[in-house]
């Protein structure tokens, strides 16, 4: 067998692969006999008729059989000779199958580009120093405070105040016309959240329950919603319900309600939990200064395929998260379909860097590493153990959960290989 490689670009290679004539005769004799063993033909008994009849009967199936097979067992060893790892479907092209001549066939595919990983060592970074106050844990007592809210129907005939929980139907109109991604019913609103568009929940103040009001709000002229951003949006709105939100006291009864004997235990904790989540996002942006540092200093070509698979898991991401808190998913603008390629082009980048650098380092991913991940997913979203393995092994998805890890040990590597300075907030 002879293999030819040839690039035709950075990230394309074209592979031609000869099989000599002994090979592909002996192929044609191999899978003849298979044919013959089975072959249905009139006036003679399986395994009995002439050759000649055989083939002219089955000559077709019979080359392209040998094709197939010359094919799926001469590739993987004519990359294993050139080195070389595809990462598209390969596309093939093929000469005819002959008796005692040799078969000729062409592949091409895509191949991560090949580079030389630079400037990883020795990174300079800032470490913004944030320290817990009295006032983050007591912000934090807030927020738990209102997860624990009562809300009860009003018992006066008033309109509706600032805090207020509510329940609405509303609509929005464009020329007239009701526009499908903006009409909703049973909509839960506590005013002053200001969740919805700037402005909208301002013009709910006032209104009593059964009441129906309209008003005009603009959009943002960037709104992801191409057909609305930087128009003027006229709502109707139906006020269902009004309910009074009731907040409990924060006292040691409500921390005894959350696993702690006071009040200050309760505030010790969250002092503590609030720290740990400090580090955890002041070694995210490290880890993205990192990235962004690496991403500045080596520049290549990013194999197309690649591209594409990173922009369809970004919109499914984003889909899923709409859809799982009931909201439709909208038809994005052209500036947000530039921004998504644009992210998922530095993403594909990042990913070979740091597979580069992992490969170079000798990083990798131990098999209780694995196990551990799998662990804590089981526990977070309380599925038994071996159920989600079964579901990762299922759907082909070790392989990306171990790549994850290695990405993550890398910049945990390149942070401690970094000359991180500490500086305090408004220091540049």
């Amino acid at each position: 067998m002879r293999v030819n490689v040839e690039s035709l670009s950075n990230t394309e290679k074209k592979v031609e692969v000869f099989i000599p004539p002994e090979d592909v005769a002996a192929k044609i004799e191999e899978v003849f006999n298979e044919i013959k063993k089975s072959a249905k033909i009139k006036g003679f008994r399986p395994g009995k008729a002439p050759r000649k009849i055989i083939e002219a009967e089955y000559g077709s199936y019979i080359f392209e059989e040998v094709s197939s097979k010359l094919i799926s067992e001469s590739f993987k060893k004519a990359l294993e000779e050139i080195s070389v790892i595809p990462i598209s479907r390969p596309r093939i092209t093929t000469d005819k199958i002959e008796q005692d001549k040799e078969f000729h066939y062409t592949v091409t595919f895509e191949v991560i580009p090949e580079f030389e990983v630079r400037d990883y060592i020795g990174i300079e970074l800032k470490k913004e120093k944030r320290y817990i106050k009295d006032e983050d844990v007591e912000r934090a007592i807030n927020q738990i405070r209102e997860q624990s809210v009562q809300a009860n129907p009003i018992e006066e005939d008033r309109g509706v105040r600032l805090g207020d929980y509510l329940i609405i139907d509303y609509t929005g109109f464009l020329e007239g016309r009701p526009v499908k991604d903006l009409q909703a019913k049973d909509v839960h609103v506590v005013v002053g959240e200001k969740k919805l568009i700037a402005g909208f929940e301002d013009n709910l103040i006032g209104m009593k329950k059964g009441e129906e009001k309209e008003f005009e709000l603009t959009y943002p002229g960037d709104f992801q919603i191409r057909d609305i951003a930087g128009k003027a949006v006229r709502f109707r709105v139906n006020v269902k319900e009004i309910l009074e939100r009731i907040l409990p006291e924060i006292d040691d009864e409500f921390a005894r309600d959350l696993g702690e004997e006071s009040l200050e235990g309760l505030k010790k904790r969250i002092k503590e939990d609030l720290e740990k989540r400090l580090e955890r996002e002041s070694e995210d942006r490290l880890k993205g200064d990192i990235i962004k540092s690496l991403l500045e200093k080596n520049s290549f070509d990013v194999p197309p395929s690649l591209i594409e698979n990173e922009v369809a898991r970004m919109r499914r991401e984003f889909e899923y998260n709409l859809q799982r808190h009931g909201i439709e998913v909208p038809q994005l603008s052209h500036e947000a379909e530039e921004k998504l390629g644009q992210r998922a082009v530095d993403n594909v980048r990042a990913s070979i860097i740091l597979g580069a650098i992992a490969r170079k380092e000798g990083i990798k991913a131990e098999d209780e590493e694995i196990e551990d991940k799998l662990t804590e997913i089981s526990r977070a979203v309380r599925i038994p153990f071996e159920k989600v393995r079964e579901i990762y092994e299922k759907n082909n998805m070790i392989e990306e959960l171990e790549a994850r890890l290695i990405e993550d040990k890398v910049l945990r590597f390149l942070i401690e290989k970094s000359n991180v300075e500490e500086v305090s907030r408004g220091e540049s």
